[in-house]
């Protein structure tokens, strides 16, 4: 692109290199687990699809992927098909089949699958020479290969090359980063096929395939289908015994499944497909067919990888997958035709009352579906919305008592399903009405009372009318493919109709609606004239006395949302309407239709367009958050101490107490050096595991003196480590690295990293003053001009943000810097090299470089940080979310400081469990590219300034057919992918709404304030009092029907089948022994008088694991919330049945409340 973007990209690259240099000379010292950085730079996703992917890293993928990316102009599905061609060809062509060393051919390695093979048993070794040879000639020479040859070849080394394919191809599909091709894909086997001449492929599934979503796992099949003809293979004959398994196995796991296919659907499939599906066994196991298809099936339990991919992938993605099998011209495909469900036709926009079907305590509903007073849609994108990101006004959150703010998640009843907010002043805030009567629209957060909640008085404002609006973006309709909805007439919508200055009353705006043929200005429209009968707004300006509203009439007032004062005066530009009506009592009104037909019919020579287009319920979702991530218990070292040392597990207590510890023993190839260090400490290369010593028993005393003297660590610090190593491999930390840890007041993550988890929250401009930077720093950052072109010289000008920046919450800057000090400490101590950071203050952390990472995903993504914000998540680009193949929508990623990543984490200490590889760092994208990012980001509209009104004229032209979301493109609304390939691509993106401050609005939602669920929850329905759009009645009961009650039910059934527990070593058991002690060995002693050796066992008490009162915590709350706002007759009987169930449990007054057994 050339200029400020180059700019930025060499001060990404150069500081990151910066920071791998130093960490590379730190792990050539041999300290950790391996002597190299554990994290490969990836620039794009070729890069990263190559370096995720270990049998790809001796050939040329890479290069092959770009080169199919010109050819198919980027279409990433077409290039993933190639790809997995390419892919399993070389592996055919260009590899021998070999015997797994690792597992000895079992295909598993103690209870885990062989890392080595993955379970398949075999590896294979590769021609170094022939795997560069180009694709197209690879590709030339396969199709010369006879199909005899294809048939009769061995079918271990046929399913390890399919594997390979189907992988390389779903990790195109999934941008690289992705553990669906890692964790999701098991196996492909070549099974016997009865029935056939040939036989047939068959993919084994697991449980991260989820990862991948529908289209990847729908993709993967049409994947293997390609490969299986590739290979000669037949469809597979699927027995009667194999879909009545199936069947089973979808009723058990229905509740996991986004969808669930009827039984005539599932036959279909499962009869037709021409991949043999099977998966990993998890959970119950199946009671009928067992062994269907012995060979065939893996597992009696149910086979979640398999049900997800037939079930949201085959059936759910059906269209995506006949797109390609028609450009591709399959045969065998047509009978997916009748999955495709035909469109829903146009019936107008409904209530839809999905997103309250599951209302949680604490957590409360802000208006039912379409209901006046609730949110007014209003089409837009603030600088701080978009990627699934919403925003309404500041004072919008303050009336809503701070359940609503920058970061909370809600549930919305469209366009999609969750959104988080972000506050936008540009926009109508509530309308409220106060103790002393007055009303008003409130367009200052200042001046709802700062504290609004409910207190011995009750709720300081006695009603919340109108909600205001809420600002969604086109592309969230584009996104969820969701017709759009009817515009109000707003004021950008109006502006664009009329030219010079704003008209000042009713009368000029009057005149000015007839001269120039254009709407009334909406200023003079009472936002809720759709909202009253032509009756009541006949009423109310029939008993006006001048400005002064009848007492009786004053509900119909706040109903329109009409400015009011105490004494019953109207103000305000809405009130003029009331008053023109007023001076027309000799006039005879249309009073049959709602208030609106009602002025129509009164000024019949204007237009007056409709105030509410839609109104949209929400509710409370999950709460926002930003915090520093800890294990439970927290620990400062991955390293072992047994059980002995109790519950607080600290280091210097197992120099008193040493215990035996499971541990990695390894052996250095070169020298045959044994021991338990990750590189060996004779001749510096890396070692191999050997085995798992199960009874390891560490000199504790030497190494903790020698680990203190090596930080110049005097007193013991309580340093935290843990009672046994959940890695894979057991490898230990050093010590030296938990002092450190503890010394900083920092803890560590499973993978030897610290984190800080934080909601995802969409930026695409930012003001230097409200996140703290100087207008001198932005520049040095590279913000040279602001959104206007204009030089930067002002900390209050408005300029966008690159697409690695993020900005922080203030809470986790102590945290933070924590992290800084402990890197520079190791660097300093443990490996005698400079500090990196020497970050003492939080200005100090602007510029310096992290690293983000989704939960599902095993790559992380470059970013900067540039400054701080009073939020509970972090702002960044649409595609910094996007890269990590998130939206916005309440999900929650996390960051770490890049030296601490690269310096500290180490696949040894990963799982080896399924999904164990999950949320690492694996690889590091440093420059984000626009078109291999999630495709969502490519939905976010890129308009600068209002949308025109061509596109408000579509989505009024016609409410009861609106159309589609696409026809957008069509008026004037620009997305992301229309200028894809351009400059404006990275630098150029629009808004059409501004706001004063990225944080406004409260700082602390309720929620995470309160003290216990009961005040939660009465602030939750004292909330639903006070706001008009709110049924409590409705609300207690779905309340009570999607959560206490099942909480209730859930722990009775818990107590009856509870185990018991010891509270000082955590022994669980199923009953109390017959000893009624604990039957751990706390720790042997030596008698002095016999010289025996004599067990010790642990003191501490047990406990019941479920208790009466963890049984009986809702029952009053139930009690009291019938009692009080009442619920439907069904939802009381439940609850007076349930009730009385536990109350016969508990309330035995010969049967004392027993808290421990002995």
């Amino acid at each position: 692109m050339g200029g400020p973007l180059d700019d930025y990209w060499a001060m990404l690259q150069d500081g990151c290199d910066q920071f791998y240099e130093v960490a590379a000379m730190a792990r050539a010292q041999g300290r950790d687990p391996r002597n190299f950085v554990e994290i490969p730079q990836a620039a794009d996703l070729a890069d990263r699809v190559q370096k995720l992917l270990e049998f790809l890293h001796q050939r040329r993928t890479a290069e092959q992927i770009r080169d199919l990316e010109g050819v198919y102009d980027g279409n990433r599905e077409r290039m993933a098909l190639e790809i997995a061609k390419v892919v399993s060809a070389e592996t055919f062509l260009y590899s021998t089949k070999r015997t797994c060393v690792g597992c000895a051919g079992t295909g598993s390695s103690s209870r885990y699958l062989c890392d080595d093979c993955g379970g398949m048993g075999a590896t294979v070794v590769y021609d170094e020479d022939s795997m560069t040879t180009p694709w197209r000639d690879t590709l030339a020479r396969f199709d010369k290969v006879p199909d005899r040859d294809r048939e009769s070849a061995d079918r271990a080394h046929l399913g390890l090359a399919i594997y390979h394919g189907v992988c390389a191809g779903l990790a195109v599909l999934t941008e690289g980063i992705l553990v669906a091709p890692l964790e999701g894909v098991v196996t492909c086997r070549v099974y016997d096929n009865p029935g056939s001449a040939r036989a047939c492929l068959g993919i084994s599934y697991a449980g991260p395939i989820r990862s991948a979503g529908g289209t990847g796992q729908a993709l993967s099949v049409l994947i293997g289908d390609l490969l299986r003809r590739e290979f000669r293979l037949d469809p597979p004959k699927t027995h009667f015994e194999e879909i009545e398994r199936f069947k089973e196995e979808v009723s058990k796991y229905a509740r996991g499944l986004q969808y669930r296919p009827s039984n005539p659907e599932l036959e279909l499939i499962l009869e037709n497909c021409p991949i043999y599906l099977d998966g990993e066994g998890v959970g119950a196991e199946v009671t009928g067919y067992r062994e269907p298809a012995p060979g065939r099936v893996s597992s009696p339990k149910i086979r979640e990888g398999a049900l997800l991919v037939l079930c949201e992938g085959m059936v759910l993605k059906a269209p995506k997958i006949l797109k390609y099998v028609d450009a591709l011209g399959l045969d065998g495909w047509d009978w997916l035709r009748s999955l495709v469900k035909g469109g829903k036709g146009s019936k107008g926009i409904e209530p839809s009352y999905k997103f309250i079907s599951d209302v949680l305590a604490g957590r409360p509903v802000f208006s039912q579906p379409m209901a006046p007073g609730g949110f007014r849609l209003r089409y837009g994108r603030s600088r701080l919305a978009g990627l699934a990101t919403t925003a309404c006004h500041p004072a919008t959150m303050a009336a809503l008592s701070g359940f609503a703010i920058v970061g909370t998640q809600l549930k919305y009843e469209r366009p999609g399903k969750g959104t988080v907010v972000t506050p936008c002043t540009e926009v109508d805030g509530p309308y409220v009405q106060f103790l002393d009567g007055s009303a008003r629209r409130i367009q200052d957060e200042n001046e709802i009372p700062g504290d609004l909640s409910p207190n011995e008085d009750g709720y300081p404002i006695a009603k919340v009318w109108d909600l205001g609006d809420l600002l969604v973006p086109v592309g969230e309709f584009l996104e969820n493919n969701h017709p759009l909805a009817a515009s109000p007439y707003v004021d950008e919508w109006h502006q664009q109709m009329r030219s010079g200055d704003p008209v000042t009353d009713l009368d000029s705006a009057l005149a000015e609606c007839r001269n120039l043929g254009i709407p009334l200005d909406p200023r003079f429209v009472p936002v809720g004239l759709q909202e009253v009968t032509g009756d009541e707004l006949d009423r109310l300006v029939a008993g006006m006395n001048g400005k002064t509203v009848d007492p009786d009439h004053l509900e119909i007032v706040y109903r329109l949302h009409v400015d009011v004062d105490a004494t019953g005066v109207l103000h305000g530009t809405h009130s003029e309407m009331l008053l023109h009506l007023s001076a027309q009592k000799s006039v005879i009104f249309d009073r049959d239709g709602d208030g609106l037909d009602l002025v129509r019919s009164a000024i019949p020579d204007a237009e007056i367009r409709e105030p509410i287009g839609l109104r949209i319920g929400a509710r409370m979702g999950k709460p926002e958050g930003s915090k520093h991530r800890e294990l439970k218990p927290a620990i400062h070292c991955l390293f072992p101490l047994g059980k002995k040392v109790g519950n607080q597990r600290r280091v210097h207590d197992a120099v008193r107490k040493p215990d035996t510890v499971m541990i990695g023993w390894r052996e250095c190839p070169d020298c045959q050096q044994q021991g338990i260090e990750g590189v060996c400490q004779g001749c510096g290369a890396n070692t191999d595991l050997v085995e798992i010593v199960r009874d390891h028993q560490f000199d504790m005393e030497p190494l903790w003196l020698a680990a203190k003297d090596n930080v110049d660590q005097i007193s013991d610090v309580p340093v935290k480590g843990d009672t046994y190593l959940g890695s894979g491999e057991k490898h230990p930390e050093p010590l030296e690295k938990g002092i450190l840890r503890a010394r900083n007041n920092t803890s560590t993550f499973r993978d030897g990293t610290v984190r800080f988890d934080m909601v995802d929250i969409t930026m695409t401009h930012f003001r230097p003053d409200e996140i703290g930077l100087t207008a001198e720093r932005a520049v040095e950052l590279g913000y040279a001009t602001d959104v206007h072109g204009q030089a930067v010289v002002s900390d209050d000008q408005v300029i966008e943000i690159y697409p690695q920046d993020i900005v922080v919450p203030w809470n986790c800057v102590d945290g933070l810097l924590n992290v800084c000090r402990f890197v520079d400490d190791e660097l300093n101590h443990i490996y005698g090299l400079d500090p990196i950071y020497q970050c003492s203050k939080p200005n100090d952390l602007i510029g310096q470089l992290a690293m983000g990472l989704a939960p599902h995903t095993s790559g992380a993504v470059l970013c900067r940080i540039i400054g701080f914000a009073h939020i509970k998540g972090h702002y960044g680009h649409p595609y910094f979310h996007a890269a990590k193949r998130r939206n916005c929508d309440g999900d929650i990623d996390c960051i770490m400081m890049l030296g601490d990543g690269l310096i500290n984490f180490s696949r040894l200490f990963l799982p080896r469990t399924r999904g164990g590889r999950m949320d690492s760092p694996l690889t590091l994208t440093t420059r984000i590219v626009p078109n291999e990012v999630d495709k969502e980001a490519l939905n976010v509209e890129i308009n600068q300034g209002p949308y025109p009104v061509s596109f408000y004229d579509l989505t009024v032209a016609d409410p009861s057919n609106p159309p589609g979301p696409k026809e957008a493109l069509k008026h004037g609304v620009t997305i992301v992918e229309d200028i894809l390939g351009t400059d404006r691509a990275l630098r150029g993106i629009g808004y059409t709404h501004g706001t004063i401050a990225c944080d406004a609005g409260p700082r602390n939602n309720p929620y995470n304030t309160l003290e216990s669920m009961r005040q939660k929850t009465m602030a939750q329905f004292a909330l639903g009092e006070v706001l008009a759009a709110v049924d409590n009645r409705d609300q207690v009961s779905r309340l009570i029907d999607r959560h206490l009650i099942r909480d209730m039910r859930g722990n009775l059934r818990a107590f009856g089948q509870q185990k018991i527990r010891c509270t000082k070593c955590g022994a669980s058991y199923r009953r109390a022994p017959l000893s009624g002690r604990c039957n751990t060995v706390a720790e042997t002693k030596t008698d002095p008088f016999t010289g025996q050796t004599v067990e010790v066992p642990c003191p501490g008490n047990l406990l019941l694991t479920v208790s009466a009162g963890a049984v009986r915590k809702y029952d009053a709350l139930m009690d009291e919330l019938i009692e009080a706002f009442g619920c439907n007759e069904y939802i009381a009987n439940l609850y007076r049945q349930v009730s009385k169930w536990v109350s016969e449990t508990f309330d035995d007054p010969n049967a004392p409340v027993q808290q421990k057994l002995f």
